[in-house]
């Protein structure tokens, strides 16, 4: 488990210092512990009795992450045809990939589900009109849109006015295309936002998908997506797991009795593997300046917003904490910045730490989740190496990123 014993971080049996001192920083470090708990508690959490996790595979595709969720019973959600191939490779049965694109071509379609044999969620009339050009006659699941969203972040809500989903509105349309191409329609699914910390926001969306699924006969599983949220603020509070899985089961069972038996899918990413991720940068530079009579301190470290985007993109919460220095007195505010040349590449806004110097490790924490799959080489820098840490074992799961790595992405030879 993650935690802090005196001044120091802990992941697992490991000091953050000696883990950043054998693979370099920054570096990027799952906790295997807190992932398989987080799966734990969640299933547990929900009565009802055909539940069926698929772990959203786009919060983070770390190939040794997704075989620990396998081994648990869990499947896939994806969202592009290489995470389909992946989780395929990495052993998941086909019948528990779901792949939910948007903006979908007929060739991923023909991978997807000609290639692959990945059963597609659908996310316009027109893509269900191809779909049933190509595979005619065969299963598929639509996505609908219940008009309502819910989020941390206007960029991470998909419910309501997005370009998510068959609208309301459109839904006997769905049923005539299924008709003139002799589709089934086995799968209604939802997903209104990401990181939701309030339960009840699923009591209203559910309500409307299920009268949705009211209109439709055959149907083999209802899924209502993810967005589960983590706390990442001190104070915040996690969502009410229990009051969770008693709306959701109390919804599907009221639906079984009344419309027939339904498999329920959820789709948690975050959840799952938010609070798992640690990563660790080194303070390289430290700049004070005077500015208007007032003191301002920029700390420096080797990474930025090429390893998380976060904070830049959505203005996001990640805490920080010196990992030789957790109980030190916190004397003084900080920025902390990276090596990228954007103004918009600040990591932690005045936040209060211990005296800093340069040389430091801090610990930026609950990066599991969109943290290494959403990074870039911009700048042309490298992405940081990945570990897993179980108790007293730690495995290196992807390598640090070379020049050469980077140079053969763009032009397919060495220099």
């Amino acid at each position: 488990m993650i935690r802090i014993v005196g001044s120091h971080l802990y992941i697992g049996e490991y000091l953050a210092e000696d883990l950043a001192e054998r693979f370099g920083t920054p570096l990027y470090v799952y906790d295997k512990e807190v992932i398989v708990e987080n799966y734990l508690r969640l299933a547990r959490s929900i009565p009802y009795e055909d539940l069926e996790i698929l772990y959203s595979c786009k919060a983070n595709n770390n190939p040794e992450i997704l075989a620990t969720l396998r081994d648990l019973g869990s499947g896939l959600d994806v969202v592009s045809p290489f995470e389909a191939l992946l989780g395929i490779r990495l052993g998941f049965p086909r019948e528990k990939i779901l792949f939910t694109g948007t903006s979908v071509s007929d060739d991923e379609m023909k991978f997807v589900r000609g290639e692959l044999g990945v059963m597609i969620n659908i996310d316009s009339l027109s893509q269900l009109k191809r779909y049933g050009r190509l595979f005619p006659g065969t299963e598929v699941s639509v996505r609908i849109n219940p008009g309502v969203g819910a989020g941390h972040h206007g960029y991470a809500v998909t419910g309501g006015v997005t370009k998510f989903g068959v609208y309301l509105n459109q839904i006997e349309k769905i049923r005539d295309i299924a008709r003139e191409f002799g589709l089934r329609i086995v799968g209604l699914h939802m997903h209104i936002g990401s990181g939701i910390l309030d339960a009840n926001v699923y009591r209203e969306t559910l309500d409307v998908l299920l009268s949705v699924a009211r209109r439709f006969s055959g149907l083999e599983f209802i899924d209502i997506g993810g967005g589960l949220g983590i706390p990442y603020k001190p104070g915040e509070k996690p969502i009410d797991l229990d009051q969770f899985g008693s709306i959701v089961s109390k919804a599907l069972r009221d639906f079984s009795q009344s419309h027939g038996h339904v498999k329920l899918r959820i789709e948690p990413g975050r959840y799952i593997v938010g609070n798992a991720g640690v990563l660790l940068v080194r303070v390289v530079d430290i700049k004070e300046v005077e500015i208007n009579n007032s003191r301002k301190i920029f700390v420096g470290v080797d990474s930025g917003m090429n390893h998380l985007i976060r904070p830049a993109l959505y203005g996001s919460y990640h805490e920080v904490i010196p990992a030789s220095k957790a109980d030190k007195p916190k004397e003084i505010l900080v920025d902390i910045v990276g090596d990228i040349c954007e103004s918009g590449d600040i990591l932690a806004l005045e936040r209060p730490m211990p005296r800093l110097e340069e040389g430091d490790l801090l610990a930026i924490m609950d990066v599991g989740a969109y943290g290494y799959s959403m990074s870039s080489n911009y700048n042309l820098r490298p992405r940081p190496p990945e570990i897993m840490v179980f108790r007293d074992e730690v495995k290196l799961v992807r390598r640090r990123e070379t020049f050469d790595d980077l140079i053969r992405l763009v032009t397919n030879r060495s220099i």
